[in-house]
């Protein structure tokens, strides 16, 4: 089913295309395979388990761990200064938490403190505008890009949560949800041989959620908003952290 929706997609915006403008030497539609990258600091990512088998300082392993979302797209030149795009997201990492519980035990109050530590796997969309700066035209040169995202994503938590844990987040162990973002970016492509096309730029932008956790450290530890923060809310938060900033690489093929 994914395949017929993405083939629909595809036709429907070579058709616009075609019809709209004469292109780039008469072609429209370019295919992408684009990654961006982003430094994860403390953060765990994909890179976690190997730095820390090869490299014994933290220093080290705090500035080489990497993180990366992964966006293969589909992309069609409607005018000669723009083009217009749709897109697949992946995204995988582990993340990690602390949960903390205030519950009545006997005549007094007792908090419970719980790290933890778990895999977040994202599948989702994105579609974006590019416009092209200066003096060039679609698809080479200076360009901004305006990108709307989503992704739909599992956790997985990897330990067993102890049972006041279990009550009182249900989602512990694992879950399902949604988080949707916007980003900007700068940067500039390069075509070679009329066909082959190299891109690479710069993003900021911000997902529609994941601060929980972040005003969770900035407010007291045993008010409300910390003892109510999820799992779901350090998983929210690790996306954020992996989508904010982007170093983009991109390969493109410019093909009818």
């Amino acid at each position: 089913m994914k395949k017929i929706y993405t083939f629909i997609i595809v036709i429907l915006l070579s058709g616009y295309c075609m019809s709209q403008n004469t292109g780039y030497m008469g072609m429209h539609v370019i295919f992408n395979a684009e990654g961006r990258l982003s430094p994860s600091w403390k953060n765990p990512n994909p890179l976690t388990r190997t730095l820390n088998e090869h490299i014994t300082s933290e220093h080290f392993r705090r500035y080489l761990g990497l993180n990366y979302i992964l966006s293969p797209n589909v992309e069609c030149i409607v005018w000669e200064k723009g083009s217009v795009g749709a897109g697949y997201n992946y995204y995988n990492s582990p993340y990690k938490g602390s949960l903390f519980q205030e519950y009545e035990n006997s005549y007094y109050y007792t908090y419970e403190d719980y790290s933890f530590t778990g895999q977040v796997v994202a599948h989702g969309f994105n579609v974006f505008y590019k416009q092209y700066l200066g003096n060039t035209k679609a698809p080479l040169g200076f360009y901004t890009k305006f990108t709307f995202d989503g992704f739909f994503y599992h956790y997985l938590c990897n330990e067993e949560p102890p049972q006041w844990m279990s009550y009182y987040h249900p989602d512990f162990k694992e879950g399902n949800s949604m988080l949707f973002g916007a980003r900007a970016e700068l940067g500039y492509d390069y075509l070679f041989f009329n066909r082959l096309r190299l891109s690479f730029g710069f993003s900021f932008g911000s997902t529609f959620g994941g601060y929980k956790t972040i005003k969770r450290f900035l407010d007291d530890y045993n008010s409300h908003e910390a003892s109510t923060t999820s799992v779901n809310s350090f998983v929210r938060n690790r996306i954020l952290n992996a989508y904010w900033f982007g170093l983009k690489v991109g390969v493109g093929f410019l093909a009818f």
